[in-house]
């Protein structure tokens, strides 16, 4: 089990996560911390259907993009209401997060990767920029 130290919130680094009580101090969390934290806060849903709106919450993309993603079939859903609104599964949105941050994280590997191979990495960008002024 994690013991959680406060700090104030004025000595958390600009960008990184935390959690704050509320009173002016921040508990710092990793990247795993965060990710269970998060985890535990999506999963706390009775039902287990939300709507398109939530799922772009989750997902850190607006609703129409997660309009596009249901329409080109990588999320299942149903439709309800007299409107017909789209509700989908949490747990659907959350595995398609995931299968989409991994193939990120192995398409940044296989840049990676490619750039060194092709001696990219010993570029000198200001100047190759500076004949472009």
């Amino acid at each position: 089990m994690t013991t959680f130290e406060a700090i104030p919130i004025s000595q958390i680094d600009k960008g990184a996560a935390y959690i704050t009580a509320g009173d002016g101090k921040a508990y710092p969390l990793d990247a795993d911390e965060l990710r269970r934290a998060f985890d535990a806060i999506v999963r706390d849903d009775s039902h287990g259907m939300i709507t398109t709106g939530e799922a772009a919450q989750i997902l850190g993309v607006s609703a129409k993009t997660v309009a596009r993603i249901l329409d080109a079939g990588e999320i299942p859903f149903v439709r309800y209401g007299a409107k017909g609104n789209r509700m989908v599964s949490r747990s659907e949105v959350i595995a398609y997060r995931d299968r989409s941050e991994s193939h990120s994280r192995k398409a940044l590997e296989d840049m990676r990767a490619a750039a060194s191979e092709g001696g990219l990495n010993g570029i000198d960008y200001a100047a190759y920029l500076a004949h472009f002024s």
